[in-house]
Order: C-alpha cells, then sequence, then structure tokens
C-alpha cells in the first residue's frame, strides 16, 4: 500500500481484526481485514450494518441490552489495531491519561468489549479496564465513521462551525481558546456587577441585616467546641445522682477495709515475692501485680476526686440548659455550621461596604476584557476568512472527483451576536449548476448529490487522527452509474493513506476494494444467524453479479469480470 509522504504521523492506523460474538443475528464471526480499502456487501436485511454497530460499541458507543443475542447470556466484541509506534503512545496518553502507563502493548492494540443482557458493559484497553469515556475518546482517535444518519450533522450550524475551525491557523487556535476563557470571566464579572448595581434601597437593605446577623452571631461567642462541651455538662448534671452512686460503688470496691480490690492485689504480690526465693520464673508475675497494684492506687485517687468535683447544682444545670438552647436556636436560624455563616456573612458584607471601591474593579476589568475580547475576535475572524478558502478549495477538489466538478462549494461567514467562539457563524453554500442559484447546504434536498457533498465535506475534514479508519455507512445512497465508478475511485484513493471500511450496495464501489467481506443471512437449527466471510476469485465475481442485477448469469458475471479487472 502506498503511503503520502511525511512522518510517522501520517502513518495508517489499521484495524487488522475484530471478532464479535453474540451481538444481535451474529452468533460468532471473525473477520481480518487489510489495509487500503474494504467493502462490505449483502442483501438488504442481511445484516450489514451490524457490523459497524458492532465496532461503534467496541469504541464505546451506546451498548443497548437488546444487541445480546437472544438466549445468550453476553455480547463480546474484540478488535486488534496496527498502529505507529510513536503515535500509539501519545493516542493512549490523550485518550486515557493515567490509565494509558498501564497499558501493555507488545506490537498490536486490543480492545474488547462485553455487554450482559442486563445492559452491564465492561471495557478493556490491552488488557486493563477502562471506564467507557476513556474507551470512546480512543475510539474517537482510531475510527471516524460516517453514515446518513451521521452526515445530517453536516447541516447543523454548530457542526459546520467545528469542521472550519479544523482548518484554523495555529495563531487562530490559540486565540479562540483565549478568548472562550475570558469571554466567561467577563460574563462572570457582568453578572456580579448588575447585582452589586441593584437600587441601592435593596442594597442598604441587605447591608442592614447582614449586620445584624453578623452581630448577633458575634455577641453570642458560638463555637462549636462550646456546644459540644455544653452537652457533656448538661448531661452529666442531668444524671449526677447515678454518676455518685456508680462512682462511690467503684471507689469502695478498690479502698474497701475488707476485700478491697487493691488490698487483694497487694496480698497477691507478697504472696508472690515469698515464691520468687524458690523459683525465679514467677519473678515477671510478681512485678506486673507490683505495677498493677500502683495503677489501682492512681484510679483510686481519680476516683476521689472526680466524687469531690461531682456535686448535683440545680442553678449550675439550668445555666448550661439555657446556654445550650441558645446555641442550638443559632444553629436553627443559620444553619449546622454558625462559624461558615458568620464569615461568609463577613465576606459579603465587606464588599457591600466597599461598594464603589467593588464597582470601579469590575468596570474596569469588563473595560479591558472587551477589548481584549475584540482582539481576539479579530484574529479569529482572520483565521476563518483564511480557513473558509482552504476549506471550499478542498471540497471543491473533491467534488471534481466525485463527477460534481460544475457544482461549486464555499463556507460562507455569517456576523452573529458575539459570542464565546466569535463574532460570526459559517454557512456552507452549494451552487449545484452555473446559473443557478445558491443553496445554504442544509436546504438541499437532492439526496444523490448531498450524499456527494456530504462525502466531499467529510473527506475534506482535517479533524480525525491522522492516519484514522474511515468507516462509511451506505454513505453513497441516491447515486449510480458513472457517479458510482467516480465515488469508488476516491474512495480507493482515500484507502492509499486511511484503511477504508465501506458498506456499499454499489458494485463500482466493491470492485474498487482490496478486500472483499459478504454478509449473508441464513437458517441453521431453526433460528437466523448472520454469516460475514472474506471472499475473493470466484466467490468475489458471483457477488458483484449478483450486486450488478440481482441474478448470477453469464451477463452479470461477465460485467463483474469486467468491473475485477478494472477495479480491485
Amino acid at each position: 500500500m502506498d503511503l503520502v509522504e511525511g512522518g510517522t504521523e501520517d502513518l495508517p492506523v489499521v484495524l487488522t481484526e475484530i471478532s464479535v460474538e453474540n451481538v444481535a443475528l451474529i452468533e460468532e464471526a471473525t473477520l481480518e481485514l487489510s489495509p487500503g480499502l474494504n467493502a462490505i456487501t449483502g442483501e438488504t436485511g442481511a445484516g450489514k450494518t451490524l457490523l459497524a454497530t458492532a465496532l461503534q460499541m467496541l469504541l464505546g458507543g451506546r451498548a443497548r441490552s437488546e444487541s445480546v443475542r437472544s438466549g445468550a447470556s453476553r455480547a463480546t466484541i474484540q478488535g486488534t489495531f496496527a498502529l505507529p509506534e510513536d503515535v500509539e503512545s501519545r493516542m493512549l496518553g490523550d485518550a486515557l491519561g493515567e490509565l494509558a502507563e498501564e497499558v501493555d502493548v507488545d506490537e498490536d492494540l486490543f480492545l474488547r468489549r462485553t455487554l450482559t443482557g442486563e445492559g452491564r458493559s465492561r471495557c478493556f484497553v490491552g488488557g486493563v479496564a477502562v471506564p467507557v469515556r476513556a474507551l470512546a475518546s480512543l475510539g474517537e482517535r482510531l475510527v471516524s465513521y460516517h453514515s446518513q444518519r451521521e452526515q445530517a450533522r453536516l447541516t447543523e450550524p454548530a457542526e459546520q462551525l467545528a469542521i472550519l475551525d479544523d482548518f484554523l491557523p495555529e495563531e487562530a487556535k490559540k486565540a479562540k481558546e483565549e478568548r472562550a476563557s475570558l469571554w466567561h470571566a467577563v460574563e462572570r464579572d457582568r453578572r456580579e456587577l448588575v447585582e452589586l448595581q441593584s437600587s441601592s434601597e435593596v442594597r442598604l437593605r441587605e447591608v442592614d441585616f447582614l449586620r445584624f446577623q453578623v452581630q448577633e452571631i458575634e455577641e453570642s461567642g458560638y463555637t462549636a467546641e462550646e456546644v459540644v462541651d455544653l452537652t457533656r455538662d448538661r448531661d452529666r448534671l442531668r444524671n449526677v445522682t447515678d454518676l455518685l452512686q456508680s462512682a462511690s460503688a467503684a471507689s469502695a470496691a478498690l479502698s474497701s477495709e475488707e476485700g478491697s480490690a487493691i488490698e487483694a492485689v497487694a496480698r497477691a504480690a507478697g504472696e508472690l515475692e515469698n515464691a520468687v526465693r524458690h523459683d525465679g520464673s514467677l519473678s515477671t508475675l510478681m512485678e506486673r501485680l507490683g505495677g498493677l497494684s500502683a495503677e489501682l492506687e492512681d484510679v483510686l485517687y481519680e476516683l476521689r476526686t472526680y466524687l469531690d468535683e461531682l456535686e448535683a447544682d440545680p442553678n449550675r444545670l439550668e445555666t448550661v440548659e439555657d446556654r445550650l438552647a441558645a446555641l442550638r436556636a443559632l444553629e436553627r436560624k443559620y444553619g449546622e455550621n454558625v462559624e461558615e455563616y458568620l464569615e461568609e456573612s463577613r465576606n459579603r458584607l465587606s464588599r457591600l461596604e466597599n461598594f464603589e471601591q467593588e464597582t470601579t474593579g469590575l468596570e474596569t476589568r469588563i473595560t479591558e476584557g472587551e477589548g481584549r475580547l475584540g482582539e481576539l475576535a479579530a484574529r479569529i475572524t482572520e483565521g476563518r476568512e483564511r480557513a473558509s478558502e482552504r476549506l471550499s478549495e478542498k471540497v471543491r477538489e473533491n467534488l471534481a472527483d466525485l463527477n460534481l466538478g460544475k457544482t461549486t462549494f464555499r463556507a460562507e461567514l455569517i456576523e452573529v451576536e458575539p459570542g464565546p467562539s466569535g463574532v460570526e457563524r459559517v454557512e456552507f453554500v452549494i451552487q449545484p449548476n452555473p446559473g443557478e442559484p445558491e443553496l445554504a447546504v442544509r436546504r438541499y434536498a437532492s439526496g444523490g448529490e448531498l450524499s456527494r457533498i456530504m462525502l466531499a465535506i467529510r473527506l475534506s475534514q482535517e479533524r480525525v487522527e491522522p492516519g484514522a479508519t474511515y468507516v462509511f455507512d451506505e454513505v453513497d445512497a441516491g447515486i449510480g452509474g458513472e457517479t458510482a465508478t467516480a465515488v469508488g475511485a476516491k474512495l480507493r484513493e482515500l484507502g492509499e493513506r486511511n484503511q477504508i471500511l465501506t458498506i456499499t450496495h454499489l458494485p463500482q464501489i466493491a470492485s474498487e476494494a482490496g478486500s472483499h467481506i459478504v454478509v449473508t443471512k441464513e437458517e441453521s437449527e431453526g433460528r437466523t444467524i448472520t454469516r460475514i466471510r472474506r471472499v475473493e476469485g470466484e466467490e468475489r465475481r458471483r457477488e458483484l453479479a449478483r450486486m450488478l442485477s440481482g441474478r448470477v448469469d453469464d451477463a452479470s458475471l461477465a460485467h463483474a469480470a469486467e468491473l475485477m479487472v478494472g477495479g480491485g
């Protein structure tokens, strides 16, 4: 396969193999794919799109539980990609972040996704489990997917602007990023200024209210620590009788004249002291009893101190409960975190009391920001004018290759209200034939020509990762004859630098492919299944014959042979 000239970043991503198990009508299929143009054909309803759907799921697309084949517990899709070495590390890093360091890639990148009948999905890159969002981010870099449904997005203003901005010079791209960030900052300042400039009466009322709240909390001396301490004091005072009884009983047990714990331990220690004279191994136990005796003496001392300080004081209990009730009332009024509320209120009050200083600062920032926004908008506009010329020229070249040489295309800039991305939008405009009026692409209704126009625009895009695999899902609808031959030639040309998978019903396109895959539907053991296989030689000629006339006979086989000679 010929490659375009340039560095390794121009080398293509190649999907070398995809394996599908229990996805809809596909029971099991493993397909080897080639670099260049791969055509996927088959009867209507055979399930051609199932392969593309499975690939989308593998690359992080939406997965529905209904996709799991009836009677199976799970569906599995696996794919192997060959990537240029330097592109591989950068691509994985951009898509997976820190997870990229865990991915073990030898020669190929291996992806796997499973989906259960309950809708649970698991994704793996190089054997490492990753979130579906990360897999989708990687998928966007590996494959650029285009279908009739996707084509509709090309009529949306936001998508058209995104396509145009892919062609922006580097300086204009940086200006666009800076403007978006600055725009949101200036908008925040504007909202804050409006809030500050609300009627003076409202502001003064808020100042008075905030002063009252700050003063009330400050004078209360509220602290969360005091609430905890008072709660503990209240519980002790409420249960002082039980505490006195329990602490006294504990003290008596330790120091009673008859059978006290301390005396019993002391006696045991004395006995062991005598025994040690005859068996030194008891010295450790004797030392432990000595330590225990000292510890009991210390506990007794602290218990007596506690009893001396513990007294039933109804007045103290009333004081504690009144103080605690006042603090709890503040919590009900200002929330559980009264101290945080106080800090926020002080800050808000300070800003409102320094109203003129605040507004002057905001007005200055807004004025400076608006000036900078204008400078950035001018740079973006200049970049878009240059980008419009580049995009229009590329699309016109592609249209000529697709048998639409008389159709003109231009990306027209239209002034709009200023926004984060600039002061203009873009409208893709075509003139189908000389002398006819120009039409916006979104208003164009000719199906066959629209498909080619969309294809020409997509082929001009530069947003996809260099060398990404393209998947075209029946984007050739509504065309035939000489035009189909031109589209096939264009896809083959693109296949010289990118791997292409195209699902097509046109023999002229299929004949240009270096690899031809046929999808068929059949019954097996009372169930319908979809089979996918690669065809060559006579099998391929018979498939092209079927596509040409709907039947296989001498005439269609002869025509198919001619196509094979002229194409792939």
